[in-house]
C-alpha cells in the first residue's frame, strides 16, 4: 500500500463516518421527538395500561381484593 492509497482509505472511511454520524444525529432527534410528542399528552398512564379510570374498581381488584 502506497502513502497515497492510505491516505485514500482515509479519507473515504471519514466520508462514510461523518455520513454516519448524521445519521445517528437524526435518529436521535426523531427519538426525541417521539418522546417529547408523547410527554405532552398528559394521558393518565393508569388508564392507558389497563383500559379503566382510577375511580372505578376493576375485575382484577373485585376477584384479588375482594373489592
Amino acid at each position: 500500500m502506497t502513502i497515497t492509497e492510505r491516505n485514500q482509505k482515509l479519507y473515504d472511511l471519514r466520508v462514510k463516518m461523518d455520513k454516519l454520524n448524521a445519521e445517528l444525529a437524526w435518529v436521535k432527534q426523531e427519538i426525541w421527538m417521539v418522546r417529547d410528542q408523547y410527554d405532552r399528552q398528559n394521558l393518565d398512564l393508569f388508564a392507558e395500561m389497563f383500559g379503566d379510570d382510577r375511580g372505578q374498581d376493576s375485575a382484577f381488584m373485585d376477584d384479588n381484593f375482594g373489592g
